[in-house]
């Protein structure tokens, strides 16, 4: 049995698929947050926003308007708010091989493998144990 080949797609179809995924959290987070907050933070008017958010007459979400929105969702820190921010950065990851995981405190063997596979980390590793 021949193994099967994996299907690839054009990078504009991937990019479109994501941003689609990723306007509609966008969609539930201004909602979360109420549009006239969004609208005061952004200094934009309230149908600017709802008009690039559902993409009329030619009107786009601006890219910082995202960060934006973000540290409103952080800053206001419910449990809705940071599950935003987890969608929002979980499928901007999605067509790449990223994993968006907690952080964790490494153990002192974790620091101790990575900086021997590192070159600048063997080089440490050496200046360290050597003295120098």
């Amino acid at each position: 049995m021949s193994p099967q080949l994996s299907l690839t797609y054009d990078a504009s179809f991937v990019g479109h698929e994501t941003w689609t995924k990723q306007l509609e959290v966008i969609r539930l987070a201004v909602a979360h947050l109420g549009l006239k907050e969004v609208c005061f933070e952004l200094d934009v008017s309230g149908s600017a926003v709802s008009d690039a958010m559902n993409e009329r007459d030619r009107k786009r979400w601006a890219a910082e308007w995202t960060h934006v929105v973000v540290c409103m969702l952080q800053k206001r820190g419910d449990a809705t708010s940071i599950g935003f921010v987890r969608q929002l950065y979980g499928v901007a990851l999605e067509p790449t091989t990223f994993v968006l995981d907690e952080a964790h405190e490494l153990t002192d063997a974790e620091i101790v493998a990575r900086l021997r596979r590192d070159t600048d980390g063997k080089q440490l590793l050496k200046r360290i144990i050597g003295g120098r």
